[in-house]
């Protein structure tokens, strides 16, 4: 496609001279055709025809996305807002609400599971069943983004009125499930609604969606008094002992989640599908049908005894046969429905640069979770010398605000250093040692935090930590760059949130068999394993194998969440 999009006007007049229809198949003319129909412009209609004649380009469809201006744009990346402003909440806030219902610190990442395992399982489902789907009335992607938003926004009404651990738990996975299927679509809109010329545009536009709806999260308990809304809490709220600090934001995030969205929804119109293609069945190769039966097992196997340790820890040897072998057969029978055979199927097809990068997000993804898990939990143990609820109630409060205050930092942090990552990877020379350096910065960042109990020292590790957040949500997708198949691209998209998913899954069910004699149940050493993590990833960066970067590769920027 960018050869396309590169040489178009360039051989304008060699093309002229020199047509040669007789070289297409019957069905590159019907696509040909389609194109005609398609767009009003004829100069640009006569112009990509003569062109498709001579180079023989075999994905003419790109001919049909003309420019949008910056504010369809805009309005078709709005709903992400929303969706980020939930996650931002979500990141600093649920480890909190835990820790007032009464959830001991050990177990925390344990409740953080649903998470992992929605976006591990929904967004590869949702990036090949939107795909191949279609409606007149509705298009492809937006369906699946305004289901996700009313799921999730029911659960941001119910959330801070939960009245015990499990309650919150099980609406921590219905958000989840509802964010992770409207953000996958998203991530799919700028692929489907701009041409190459404007995709960097998209990703900026997506990029600052992140940035600002997360950095406003995390403002709003200093934002709301400003605007008069009272945080002192009456006597029937203080029955689940959430205060309003967090209460208030978890509303407008549901109001927000809706209104962004359906703006989306009624100023963005799709693109139909330029082929009958989605409505094909998949035919298999028998390569990919055994890789299908391979898979299908070995993912069975393997979920079946990540769920016999997790019971074991919570119930006994025989809990855990029991779990293990439910979770097993119901793994099964889900793998058997017919969308999991394409994602199946391209497993064993992975390229060898996405098998690579596995340590590099294996590392980055077990250490990460830590900083959401127990950032606001450190600074209000070492910074406000509260390190529970009961004995310190104000305290606590305090400092979980502080740590929203952190968040909101890296945010910003993040979103500045975005704008200079291609040119420092440019001036570098590799993706990979750009993307080590700031690992390795973001290392430092985690470190800090031990030099202190002044709170100031958590937003200046905070704000380093930015700069390495901002390198992995890019630099990954710029070393992957180019080794993934277009007609794939939804699938090994999906496949690849799966390496930020697994090793969350992995740390979720580990962590806390170690957490209190390793780690001396000390939220701060959390943070101090999270560094090490990074610097172990900084190291796995130079396993993978990529060409220098060059000026004409767009770099996707990954999403916040899951």
């Amino acid at each position: 496609m960018r050869a396309f999009s590169g040489s178009f006007g360039k051989n304008t007049t060699h093309q002229k001279n020199k047509p040669k229809l007789s070289v297409y198949p019957a069905n590159q003319r019907v696509l040909l055709l389609s194109v005609r129909y398609s767009v009003n412009n004829v100069t640009l209609i006569v112009n990509a025809t003569v062109y498709m004649q001579t180079e023989q380009v075999k994905q003419p469809d790109v001919t049909t996305k003309s420019n949008l201006s910056f504010w369809q744009i805009w309005n078709m990346s709005f709903g992400f807002l929303g969706i980020q402003y939930g996650f931002g909440l979500q990141q600093a806030n649920m480890s909190p609400i835990y820790r007032y219902l009464g959830a001991d610190e050990a177990s925390i990442p344990g409740l953080w599971l649903a998470g992992p395992l929605t976006g591990l399982l929904l967004q590869p489902i949702i990036g090949a069943v939107s795909d191949k789907s279609w409606s007149p009335r509705w298009g492809r992607r937006k369906p699946f983004i305004l289901a996700g938003a009313l799921l999730g926004s029911v659960a941001m009404i119910m959330m801070p009125n939960s009245s015990y651990i499990w309650m919150a738990a099980g609406l921590m996975w219905m958000l989840d499930a509802g964010l992770n299927s409207a953000m996958e679509p998203f991530r799919a809109f700028v692929g489907d609604m701009l041409n190459e010329k404007q995709r960097p545009t998209g990703f900026a536009v997506q990029s600052f969606m992140v940035g600002f709806g997360q950095t406003l999260a995390n403002l709003m308990p200093y934002i709301l008094p400003i605007l008069g809304i009272s945080m002192v809490m009456s006597s029937g709220q203080m029955e689940n002992g959430i205060p309003n600090s967090v209460r208030y934001p978890f509303y407008i995030g549901a109001a927000a989640i809706l209104i962004s969205v359906l703006w989306t929804i009624r100023t963005t119109k799709e693109h139909p599908p330029v082929s009958d293609q989605h409505k094909k069945p998949e035919v298999f190769t028998d390569e990919e049908k055994k890789s299908i039966s391979f898979w299908h097992l070995a993912l069975t196997v393997g979920a079946g005894i990540m769920a016999f340790f997790f019971a074991v820890r919570m119930g006994g040897f025989v809990t855990g046969l029991l779990w293990g072998a439910g979770v097993g057969a119901g793994s099964y029978l889900f793998l058997m429905l017919p969308v999991f055979k394409e994602i199946l199927a391209s497993l064993s097809a992975m390229p060898t640069v996405m098998k690579q990068l596995w340590w590099v997000k294996f590392f980055t993804w077990y250490g990460l979770p830590l900083m959401w898990q127990y950032l606001s939990l450190a600074t209000a143990k070492y910074a406000f010398n509260a390190p529970d609820t009961i004995s310190n109630r104000v305290g606590f409060e305090e400092g979980t605000k502080w740590g929203g205050l952190c968040f909101a930092m890296f945010s910003i942090s993040c979103a500045v250093v975005s704008i200079f990552i291609p040119r420092i990877a440019r001036a570098i020379g590799s993706a990979r040692a750009t993307h080590a350096m700031f690992l390795t910065i973001g290392a430092m960042g985690f470190f800090l935090t031990l030099t202190s109990n002044d709170k100031m020292i958590y937003l200046v590790g905070m704000s380093i930590i930015g700069l390495a957040w901002g390198s992995i949500m890019s630099m990954p997708y710029l070393m992957l760059a180019g080794s993934v198949p277009k007609e794939r691209m939804g699938v090994y998209m999906g496949i690849f949130n799966g390496f930020i998913c697994v090793p969350q899954f992995i740390g979720m069910l580990t962590v806390p068999l170690f957490y209190k004699p390793l780690l001396g149940n000390d939220p701060r050493n959390a943070l101090v394993l999270a560094g090490i993590c990074l610097l172990l990833a900084a190291a796995a960066c130079f396993l993978v194998k990529t060409p220098p970067t060059t000026d004409d590769v767009v770099v996707p920027v990954g999403a916040g969440g899951h």
